[in-house]
């Protein structure tokens, strides 16, 4: 007979189905899913109890009065029992067990079904925490009951049935028990994915939020500046800054749009142009070493983001005055890796374990490495190196 899956003391059943049980039993003490839901033929089994009466109604034995009240008390004490495990948040224990047993052979003199209640204390042993003390029990029940067949000079055709059924029942309640467990560990695992990937799509989103607008905003900082100092000198130049600065504001609202509804789509052609545009605006000459990506090739977000965010990290704190960018191609002439050079003199003071890396490296670094990449970055004599990696 099967009771909420709840811990008891001492060892457990296996260790995962024991993890299993704390789990449901902290479930359904949230009240998430009602016990009925889990265990429902657990009260189916209580049709065993329409077997008692029936040598009665057939003939074999005529009952008495004190007979029928005498079961009808038993019963009422066998429920209490058999529901005891709900009411105190825990296992079948060998009380039960033992208890349910005694019932039925006190039941004896009222020449009812009694071996039902052998059958229950049978199917309540697949509720006990282990495995071997479940085997072990069951078996000294039916031996006790074949040793009471015995002095109540039954023959072995007559005791046969009631150990039958209560091997049945023993093993069909451990079979829909461990269903049931299973069915609970693959309910948690779903759940499980289902909130580790909110937890990472959140993730996403905050990596794509903060190198889409980190590197809008540093770039619209730095056009703002250099307005400013042209308003005067070089009103037309202010003018386009103007203009570009509110180009780059549309493009980043935009690009927010995308990345939250999931949908970026960067490609490295691309950035390379808004690399090669934010790099000039604050004084920086880039030079491409080799090809450049050619107009039809995939978008690759992952390298596209990563160029993005290193160009930024140039632009925000290395003072540099020129940066170089070369891309690695594979065999089928996709583009796997870059590698970005400056010669930031701030950069190339600070040894590569002094490097503390902010919210933009490590965002870029967990976007390599969920795509199977890497992220290497160290200084040189002259200026710093960014290489980003995703498998070829």
């Amino acid at each position: 007979m099967a009771v909420r899956p709840v811990p008891a003391c001492g060892t457990g059943f296996q260790h995962r189905h024991l993890m299993a049980a704390d789990s449901l039993s902290r479930h359904l003490a949230d009240r998430k899913t009602p016990w009925p839901h889990f265990n429902h033929y657990l009260v189916a089994y209580l049709s065993y109890l329409l077997f008692y009466p029936v040598p009665w109604l057939l003939g074999y034995h005529r009952p008495t009065l004190p007979g029928v009240l005498f079961s009808a008390a038993a019963m009422l004490l066998f429920l209490l029992v058999y529901f005891a495990p709900y009411r105190k948040d825990r296992y079948y224990g060998y009380g039960e067990i033992i208890l349910t047993d005694l019932i039925g052979y006190a039941c004896a003199w009222t020449h009812g079904d009694w071996e039902v209640y052998c059958i229950f204390a049978a199917g309540m042993c697949a509720r006990l925490p282990e495995r071997r003390q479940s085997i072990t029990m069951v078996i000294l029940l039916q031996v006790v009951l074949i040793i009471s067949g015995h002095f109540r000079h039954k023959t072995t055709l007559e005791v046969i049935p009631g150990a039958f059924f209560s091997i049945i029942t023993y093993m069909g309640t451990l079979v829909q028990w461990q269903l049931g467990i299973r069915n609970f560990e693959l309910r948690e695992a779903q759940n499980e994915i289902r909130t580790l990937a909110t937890t990472a799509e959140r993730e996403r989103i905050a990596r794509d939020l903060h190198d889409l607008l980190g590197h809008s905003l540093t770039v619209i900082s730095v056009k703002a500046e250099l307005s400013e100092r042209l308003f005067m000198a070089d009103p037309p130049r202010a003018r386009q800054e103007i203009n570009e600065i509110s180009q780059i504001a549309r493009t980043s609202l935009r690009e927010v749009r995308e990345a939250v509804s999931g949908m970026n789509g960067a490609s490295l052609l691309r950035e390379l142009d808004r690399a090669r545009k934010s790099l000039h605006t604050a004084g920086i000459t880039l030079a491409l070493t080799g090809r450049a990506p050619p107009a039809d090739a995939p978008p690759n977000s992952v390298l596209a983001l990563a160029l993005r965010e290193a160009v930024t990290n140039v632009i925000r704190h290395s003072e540099a005055r020129t940066c170089t960018l070369t891309f690695l191609y594979d065999a089928s002439g996709h583009i796997h890796t870059f590698t970005l050079e400056d010669d930031g003199p701030l950069q190339a003071t600070k040894p590569a374990r002094a490097i503390v890396e902010g919210n933009g490296l490590r965002g870029m670094r967990a976007r390599l490495a969920a795509s199977g990449g890497t992220l290497t970055i160290s200084p040189r004599p002259q200026g710093f190196t960014l290489t980003a990696t995703t498998l070829p």
